[in-house]
């Protein structure tokens, strides 16, 4: 009598169903290493960075205003001990003082907007980089830290640098307002004075007889 032969039962080959399941566990991870990033960069919006911008301009336009208040007041006298306060020439130097805060104004606002629009683009690049290290390591526990960590290195300090002499430039291009021209028509020196008022530097020529 023969004896049935006996297969031997061949093991199951399930390592791709395991990579499988290891797979959308990583993937998992990963998404909950996502949450935690955008949940600790969630404060870095469109208003943030408006208040940041503001803070900015709070902080140097008070100054630019008492700087300018104070150039107005010494060209005043200048003006004045000139005889020139209401001469034409002393109204287009009083016309471009002021155009010239008007554009040291905007230099501010734009260095406002600047200031803000780097502050965005280095958080968006870190939070760019924890993204990358998150797909790769996986590990929410370490992006939960990373992201917290970042955010709060990347909170910007107001501004504190007192605003620079600004109206300085100003006064030096305007020269020596003694030398006006003096609109009751007197000579001055060896000339007559001859203003380009076109500009804000104020200057001059001495035209000789």
């Amino acid at each position: 009598m023969c004896l049935p032969q006996i297969k031997p039962k061949l093991p199951v080959d399930n390592s791709a169903e395991i990579a499988r399941k290891a797979e959308e566990e990583r993937q998992a991870r990963i998404v909950q290493g996502t949450s935690a990033i955008d949940s600790a960069f969630s404060g870095f919006n469109d208003d943030f960075y408006n208040n940041y911008q503001n803070t900015y301009t709070d902080y140097y336009y008070p100054q630019l205003d008492d700087q300018y208040n104070d150039a107005r007041k010494r060209l005043t006298l200048q003006l004045a001990k000139t005889g020139n306060l209401t001469s034409s020439a002393g109204i287009n130097q009083m016309g471009d003082l002021q155009e010239y805060y008007n554009t040291q104004r905007t230099g501010i606002t734009n260095q406002a907007l600047n200031a803000a629009n780097d502050l965005r683009a280095d958080v968006d690049m870190r939070k760019s980089q924890l993204y990358a290290d998150n797909r790769s390591a996986a590990d929410p526990g370490s992006a939960t830290s990373a992201a917290a960590s970042a955010a709060a290195a990347l909170q910007p300090t107001a501004p504190s640098s007192p605003l620079a002499n600004t109206f300085a430039d100003f006064f030096s291009n305007l020269g020596n307002s003694t030398a006006l021209y003096n609109t009751s028509g007197r000579q001055q020196q060896t000339g007559v004075q001859n203003f380009n008022t076109g500009g804000s530097s104020g200057s001059y020529q001495v035209v000789n007889k």
